[in-house]
């Protein structure tokens, strides 16, 4: 079987590209990296089957490598835009990571302040996010001019203690709160209790954003930042 790197070279793997834009005049502020396949696996799937090989760590920072590659040496990008990439937890804490960016840190060193690393959160790793080494790794990306964001929230397993002690750059909100948000006041409350929240921290990111009127609805709660397929499907850089 071909190994993961291999994959990447003949772009067996490959990124799609989202837009990330800002609310409500819609201007694009970057994109997320979103692995993709040829063979139209399910990227979870993908993320699954190299848990079940041992594979997980080299998937997770090959994808992130090249991910960075296609990105920054891309023509078609603007000169300031961010890019979000994910990332497990269970690669933050190995012991192979600190090297690992210290390479991206020195490959990438003009770009470091427009790196978004996103934890994925993951039920399989929920004990990982307790370990103290894996504070002490966020706070190493941190002084190596790395941004931080957590993704998902609101859906999986993140908790306040946890946005409180990583304190991240950006919240990233799951795409459930989004859908019909114009028309949920339940929904609206805890959109506005995170908008309140982030006033004078991170800044807030609306995933799953499809109707103009749950964008309106978004922009009129302060909602800075939206994602979703009314800003663009992913794609190619080229294509946008």
């Amino acid at each position: 079987m071909e190994s993961i790197a291999k994959l990447f070279q003949k772009e067996e793997y490959y990124h799609a590209f989202q837009p990330i834009c800002d609310l409500p005049g819609k201007n694009r502020l970057g994109y997320e990296a979103l692995l993709r396949s040829k063979q139209a696996v399910n990227p979870e799937a993908l993320f699954q089957t190299a848990k079940e090989k041992n594979e997980l760590l080299e998937l997770d920072t090959r994808s992130l490598q090249y991910a960075l590659l296609s990105f920054f040496q891309s023509p078609d990008r603007c000169t300031n835009e961010l890019l979000f990439v994910n990332i497990f937890p269970s690669t933050i804490v190995e012991d192979s990571f600190p090297a690992f960016i210290q390479g991206i840190a020195r490959d990438f060193k003009p770009y470091l302040n427009q790196i978004v690393l996103e934890i994925n959160e993951s039920i399989m790793e929920g004990k990982v996010w307790n370990e103290p080494v894996f504070l002490e790794r966020i706070d190493e990306l941190r002084k190596a001019g790395i941004l931080i964001a957590l993704d998902d929230v609101g859906e999986g397993t993140t908790t306040f203690r946890k946005i409180l002690e990583i304190a991240p750059d950006y919240i990233k909100i799951d795409r459930f709160f989004s859908q019909n948000l114009s028309e949920s006041l339940e929904k609206q409350k805890v959109v506005r209790l995170l908008v309140e929240y982030c006033k004078d921290g991170a800044q807030l990111i609306l995933e799953g954003v499809e109707e103009e009127e749950d964008f309106a609805c978004a922009a009129s709660l302060g909602v800075a930042i939206g994602q979703g397929y009314l800003f663009g499907k992913p794609g190619s850089l080229l294509g946008e």
